[in-house]
C-alpha cells in the first residue's frame, strides 16, 4: 500500500539532529517534516542525494537499537553482547533498506502533527496524519525518555499498527522453527536486496 510505505518512509526522516526536550518534540517534528517534504519534492535531487540528506539530517533520533530489542523480545537477552550488536546492526540495515527504493513513491502528501499525549511517565506519543487524495491516515511516534540522550523514537504505528510489533511477530514466527543464525542469515539476505 503506497500511503502505508511513505509514513514508513517519513518515519525514518522526521525530527532534529540531536535527542530533543519532552517539550521541544512536537514543534521540532513539525519543522523537521516539512524540510523532509521539501527534500522529496525536488525532482532536481537525484534519490541517493535525498537519501544521504534525509539520514543524515534524522538518524541520530531514532534509538535503532531499542528498536532491535523490541523486535526480538526475550530472545534479545538472551543473546550474547557481541550478538546482540550484530543483531542490531543488522535490524537497522533492513529497516533502513526497505525504505529506500520507496522514496520514488512520494507525489505530494501533506503531513500534519496534531497532538500529543503521554500514556506513562518516560513515554511520549506524538499524533498526526497524512493526507493523500482527500483521504486521512493516522500514524503516531512514539518516544522514550533515553535519559542524558534526550527523547528517542522507539516505534511508531502506522494506521493503528505498530512496526516493532509487527517485525516481533515476524522474528517469533521465524525462531521458532530456526535459530539465531538462520534469523541472522535471513536478516543479512533481505538486506542485500
Amino acid at each position: 500500500m503506497k500511503i502505508f510505505k511513505f509514513l514508513t518512509i517519513l518515519s525514518l526522516f522526521c525530527i532534529s539532529l540531536f535527542g530533543l526536550d519532552k517539550d521541544e518534540i512536537k514543534q521540532n517534528v513539525s519543522i523537521k517534516i516539512n524540510e523532509a517534504l521539501e527534500i522529496l519534492a525536488k525532482k532536481e535531487i537525484d534519490e541517493d542525494t535525498k537519501l544521504n540528506n534525509l539520514f543524515k539530517i534524522f538518524d541520530p533520533m531514532f534509538d535503532y537499537k531499542q528498536m532491535a530489542k523490541i523486535s526480538l523480545g526475550k530472545r534479545f537477552n538472551s543473546l550474547s553482547k557481541e550478538e546482540q550488536d550484530e543483531f542490531s546492526k543488522a535490524f537497522e540495515i533492513k529497516l533502513k533498506n526497505s525504505y529506500i527504493d520507496k522514496i520514488k513513491s512520494y507525489s505530494g502528501e501533506k503531513i500534519h502533527i496534531k497532538d500529543a499525549n503521554e500514556p506513562q511517565p518516560r513515554r511520549y506519543f506524538l499524533n498526526g496524519e497524512l493526507i493523500s487524495d482527500g483521504k486521512s491516515y493516522e500514524f503516531v511516534f512514539k518516544f522514550y525518555d533515553a535519559k542524558e540522550r534526550g527523547w528517542l523514537i522507539y516505534d511508531i504505528d502506522i494506521i493503528g499498527v505498530s512496526i516493532m510489533q509487527t517485525y516481533r511477530s515476524q522474528f517469533a514466527d521465524m525462531l521458532e522453527s530456526a535459530d539465531f543464525t538462520t534469523l541472522m542469515a535471513k536478516l543479512n539476505e533481505s538486506s542485500q536486496k
